[in-house]
């Protein structure tokens, strides 16, 4: 039976207003509307936080004082009455006029998703069990209200919060009127909550576009990288495909920074990396990784696919100078490349260890390179031949680059502190390594790059501790870790300039033994660095041939002898065998050839034995 109209004389009342909502801020209770209904109910709905929660509130409000309903005054209307409450199709037609996007659910109603999705309001009878139903529905937006219609208050769906949808009731029967305005009341508050929720979701992604993006050049950011990849990693594995990691970093950066300074390195920054979205593909993802490193990210592609398009990048980033204002600034970039397929990462994190490894060692080999990951590499277990090519090759990417001003300036530097003696100790020690590179046909510039490393190690080492180098006597425990201490100071004394960052690690591993009882880090055999174990034979033959304090200047039978017995233990066998061909060719020491050559073959027999 359809809904009963009735006509009732209504007293007189006193009219009340509604309290306007009020946007307090967006962290904080968003919204307060308080409604008075007389003779129904006083309702006070809040929607509050990130969440637009809503809870209705009541308290009883007596009969007594009249009928209110908050719009003015009306001393006749209709009423709704409940007989049977079984047809939608006039309560539709009630509210059509007022809310044409209302819904109303009633026995055989059954609205498709689509209907629920445009709804503004549900209207509904629906008892516990439908109601319940209703709230679960996937297909009814959480923030659309609903109002019960009730023929007995304690019916009503306890549920003041549930998630952010509004649920009010009215008891009927009820006037037109009241619930005329009930129903465009719930229609302002979703108008509302949809505004709302449209603006959270504007500044959901706002939020999202600064957590993801970097600020300086709009690329991705490293925070973006660590989630990315994981989902780029697991799609790889699910469809069996490639992946391909570059990981590239600015040359000598920050020397560009101190020289032009901060703002045109922002500049570079920012300029790099349109290039860089230019030269990528449109499937690659960009990220500025931190400083002035960057990564690629390049699904389906293979190391020779990577490595044409890392070629692409680095043609583009450092072809063209960078130019703002009149400042002009030619750049080069290094790369490490790292495949999925090929090298297999675990997660994420070690795909990029890998491309890191790969970068350092391009790093290593010169700058202005790619250079792909190697796992023997990167566990220390490459053996390099024993060659005058690959010496020379290896000392070459040791030695990459000159710079005259700061070697003079060393060399006033290491007068001033130490004295003649001093002075002709660095003159001994790169006298020898010039003799010893032109037997491993090292071009000049790379013999004067690693001078740089004997410049500075007995220059630092005798402003630190000359009191110790001078002392007549033998040092004491505390003295000995004080000078074993030595490689730490001059790797922390280097970093402060970034043109020393190649003769540092000559200079930490100065002290290490090719059997690896050395310091600081017990390294062994070709685990030492190239450069290190050339600087230690030429330092030690520069240090016996001359007096010290606590001993006499050894003889040069004594000088080749330690050699000899020192050939596989502290020095590498193979550079004493090649200084030994030094010494004899250029006559350093007044010895019988046969002495020498004695030695060789004793030299040659230990490095023999040490061959697998």
């Amino acid at each position: 039976m359809p809904f009963t109209i009735h006509r009732k004389q209504f007293c007189p009342f006193k009219p009340r207003n509604l309290k306007n909502h009020e946007i307090i801020d967006n962290a904080a209770t968003l919204l307060n509307i308080e409604l008075h209904f007389g003779f129904q109910k006083r309702y006070s709905y809040s929607l509050r936080g990130n969440s637009h929660s809503a809870c209705v509130k009541t308290s009883a409000s007596s009969r007594s004082q009249g009928f209110d309903n908050g719009f003015g005054s009306m001393t006749e209307g209709y009423y709704i009455a409940p007989p049977d409450l079984d047809s939608g199709e006039q309560m539709k037609a009630l509210v059509q006029p007022f809310c044409s996007s209302a819904l109303c659910l009633f026995p055989g109603v059954r609205p498709s998703s689509e209907e629920y999705r445009k709804a503004v309001l549900i209207i509904t009878d629906n008892g516990p069990d439908q109601f319940r139903a209703l709230l679960e529905n996937p297909a009814l937006p959480k923030s659309t209200p609903i109002l019960q219609l009730l023929s007995d208050e304690s019916k009503a769906f306890a549920a003041p919060h549930h998630g952010n949808r509004l649920i009010d009731c009215l008891v009927i029967p009820v006037s037109r009127e009241i619930f005329r305005q009930r129903v465009l009341f719930l229609c302002k508050v979703q108008k509302i909550s949809a505004e709302h929720q449209a603006n959270f979701a504007t500044l959901d992604k706002q939020l999202n576009a600064l957590s993801t993006r970097d600020p300086l050049t709009g690329l991705f950011n490293r925070r973006h990288l660590t989630t990315s990849l994981a989902e780029m990693i697991a799609t790889a594995e699910d469809k069996d495909t490639d992946l391909a990691l570059l990981l590239f970093n600015i040359d000598f950066f920050n020397k560009v920074n101190k020289a032009k300074g901060l703002h045109f390195g922002d500049f570079i920054l920012n300029e790099l990396a349109a290039r860089l979205t230019v030269a990528s593909r449109d499937v690659d993802s960009c990220y500025r990784f931190s400083g002035e490193d960057f990564v690629v990210v390049m699904p389906g592609a293979d190391l020779d696919v990577a490595g044409r398009i890392a070629k692409k990048i680095s043609r583009a980033c450092s072809e063209q100078p960078y130019i703002y204002g009149k400042k002009k600034q030619q750049i080069t970039i290094s790369a490490g490349i790292a495949s999925f397929r090929e090298h297999r990462p675990k997660n994420h994190d070690d795909f990029i260890t890998m491309a890191e490894t790969a970068l350092f060692m391009a790093k290593a080999y010169g700058r202005n390179r790619m250079y792909v990951y190697s796992p023997q590499a990167a566990k220390g277990e490459l053996s390099p031949k024993k060659s005058l090519s690959f010496l020379r090759e290896t000392l070459g990417h040791i030695m990459e680059k000159t710079r005259i001003s700061v070697i003079d300036s060393l060399r006033l530097l290491a007068h001033n502190v130490a004295g003649p003696e001093h002075l002709a100790h660095i003159s001994a020690v790169s006298h020898y390594v010039t003799l010893l590179g032109k037997q491993l046909g090292l071009p000049e510039q790379h013999v004067q790059t690693f001078q740089n490393a004997i410049t500075l190690y007995n220059s630092f080492r005798s402003l630190l501790h000359n009191d110790l180098l001078v002392k007549p006597g033998k040092l004491s425990h505390e003295e000995r870790k004080t000078i074993g201490d030595l490689p730490f100071k001059l790797t922390e004394l280097t970093n402060i300039f970034d043109y020393f960052a190649n003769e540092r690690n000559v200079l930490l591993c100065h002290g290490e033994k090719y059997d690896g009882s050395g310091y600081p880090q017990g390294l062994k055999g070709d685990e030492i660095p190239l450069g290190a174990r050339i600087f230690s034979i030429v330092d030690a033959v520069a240090a016996m041939n001359a007096d010290r304090p606590y001993r006499r200047r050894l003889t040069s039978e004594e000088i080749v002898r330690e050699l000899t017995n020192e050939a596989g233990k502290q020095f590498d066998p193979f550079l004493v065998a090649q200084l030994l061909t030094v010494i004899e060719k250029n006559r350093l020491f007044d010895l019988d050839p046969a002495v020498l050559q004695r030695a060789r073959e004793e030299v040659f027999a230990t490095f023999s034995a040490e061959q697998p």
